[in-house]
């Protein structure tokens, strides 16, 4: 397949690239359809077809079969995510001695960023 590719691009190359004139163009042109018109080369084209058909609906069913198994792991997967990231919420919450869910609710909610920073609350724990 690889070779009729190649050997395709090479004709249309010499097509484009020619300045020979018509005749080596109609040289090329009764080649390729004597190629294309060849039984050999039809029966070898249907069996493309149909094989890549036969692959896409294996794909296709493999994908259907395995997306609840995907699914189900991504869920896991998530919620170990946001185990660990209310882990990290919790220990940060340690870390600036606070300890009330509370303050850091009212914290949170008051608009935040740089202007909250002060003598007291450095940047950086």
């Amino acid at each position: 397949m690889k070779k009729f590719i190649f050997l395709a691009g090479l004709a249309v190359g010499f097509v484009v690239g020619s300045r020979a004139g018509r005749g080596p163009y109609e040289s090329l042109e009764r080649t390729a359809r004597q190629v294309a018109d060849d039984p050999e080369v039809q029966r070898r084209a249907t069996q493309a077809k149909e094989t890549a058909g036969r692959v896409a609906q294996d794909t296709a069913t493999t994908v259907k079969d395995k997306a609840p198994e995907v699914a189900s792991a991504a869920k896991g997967a998530a919620s170990g995510a946001a185990a660990s990231a209310s882990g990290a919420a919790a220990s940060a919450k340690d870390r600036l001695g606070g300890g009330h869910q509370d303050d850091l609710d009212a914290e949170s909610t008051s608009g935040g960023g740089d202007a909250e920073v002060g003598d007291d609350r450095p940047l950086s724990s």
